[in-house]
């Protein structure tokens, strides 16, 4: 008899004590968050390699498929060659501008990625050019020196014409009167005549020669110049066009090597592939075609449609178990979630009728089968038993006896 009382009094207090779980159960199916990655060609190519296959799991960075790179590594190829081009010719003209300051024989500074060869090639390139520069001035100083030489030959002949013109004009004219008091012969006078207008001639006309020789030399000293500036500013002009060229090869080459790594499809992050379009090795993908998904790890959210009559009771932020299909949450558990969010509107469905769509975040996208993880994948169906408060036991088993009691007193 006491143990009944006994038993009696822990039932009792186990109704008016104990608490259980308040659950609204709804049906669903895992799908992807709005995370999921699109993997699509920058630009339409060719596909060369297919790396992976649906539902294989990859890592972020790992590459996926290949696009042709034929193209895109010739135009790369082709704007490093023009590059070392224009490097080597701005090396040369520096080399030559500062064997014209310094008046020594240039030496091209070694440029990065040229072959000895390339480097001898310049080198040669830019003594052959300061040698003629050299020859040309040469030949320009060698006249000017024969010139000023020819100048101060002329000039001494003007002081010695310019000294001797005025004796003989004077001796001419001694020998003049001579001739007319008979002392001397008409010849003689007449040479010494000659002699006075011969030099008087010949002085002016020297003269106007030295004049002509300093204008000549003149233009010989411009004319080297000119040779020394004009070889400057070839070397400058030659400089900047290929300084210029230089940044628009490199500009070049950046753009090819960013199709050629375009052209190579990676994982952006680490997930599952879906959506396998492309299968066909020398089939051709256009620009911002889809050619596969990356579900994300961990991303995976439970979609689920709740019933009318318990859209009142449910909130976000609520806890969630989940109970996957395909195994039996009495021997494999369940998946713990949160309530993200509840739409407001309702969606007819064919067998529960106006619903509302409940979204769940899962903890983790992967339960323990025998002894292995296994992954879920979008497209599982699930129940989802949404906790939305607790109860006392007895109230779990007096509510539907009161319910009735209180609907049966309404009768007539």
């Amino acid at each position: 008899m006491r143990s009944i009382v006994i038993f009696t009094v822990l039932v009792l207090l186990i109704g008016i004590v104990g608490r259980l779980d308040i659950v609204v159960s709804a049906s669903g199916k895992f799908v992807p968050d709005a995370r999921i990655k699109v993997i699509q060609p920058a630009m339409t190519g060719v596909v060369r390699e297919i790396l992976v296959h649906d539902g294989e799991r990859v890592t972020a960075g790992q590459l996926l498929m290949k696009l042709d790179t034929t193209q895109a590594a010739a135009d790369a190829d082709k704007a490093q060659s023009s590059k070392l081009d224009a490097q080597l010719g701005a090396a040369r003209a520096n080399a030559l501008l500062a064997a014209l300051h310094d008046n020594r024989p240039p030496v091209v500074k070694h440029v990065e990625g040229a072959t000895d060869d390339r480097m001898q090639e310049a080198q040669r390139l830019a003594e052959g050019a300061f040698l003629e520069y050299q020859d040309k001035v040469d030949s320009a100083r060698a006249e000017l020196l024969k010139r000023e030489a020819e100048l101060d030959s002329t000039r001494q002949e003007v002081a010695k014409l310019q000294a001797t013109a005025p004796l003989a004009r004077q001796q001419a004219n001694e020998y003049k009167s001579l001739a007319g008091d008979k002392y001397v012969a008409q010849t003689d006078y007449l040479d010494k005549e000659q002699t006075a207008l011969g030099q008087e001639h010949e002085l002016p006309a020297q003269q106007s020669h030295a004049r002509e020789l300093a204008a000549g030399i003149a233009e010989q000293r411009a004319e080297i110049e000119s040779a020394s500036s004009k070889f400057r500013r070839d070397q400058l002009d030659e400089l900047e066009k290929d300084t210029q060229q230089v940044a628009q090869n490199r500009d070049d080459e950046t753009k090819a090597q960013t199709r050629q790594a375009l052209l190579s499809l990676s994982a952006p992050v680490s997930g599952t592939v879906q959506q396998l379009a492309a299968h066909t090795l020398g089939g051709v993908v256009t620009t911002a075609q889809s050619l596969m998904e990356i579900v994300p790890d961990d991303t995976l959210e439970v979609e689920a449609q709740l019933q009318n009559k318990d859209i009142g009771f449910v909130d976000a932020g609520q806890a969630v178990a989940v109970k996957v299909e395909a195994f039996p949450y009495t021997r494999y558990g369940f998946i713990t979630g949160t309530v993200v969010s509840v739409s407001n509107d309702a969606v007819q469905d064919k067998k529960l009728g106006l619903t509302f769509p409940v979204r769940i975040r899962l903890s983790t996208n992967r339960i323990r089968v025998e002894k292995k993880w296994i992954r879920l994948t979008p497209g599982m169906e699930v129940t989802a038993d949404i906790k939305t408060g607790k109860r006392s036991v007895a109230g779990y088993f007096l509510g539907p006896l009161m319910e009735s009691a209180q609907e049966s007193m309404r009768e007539r």
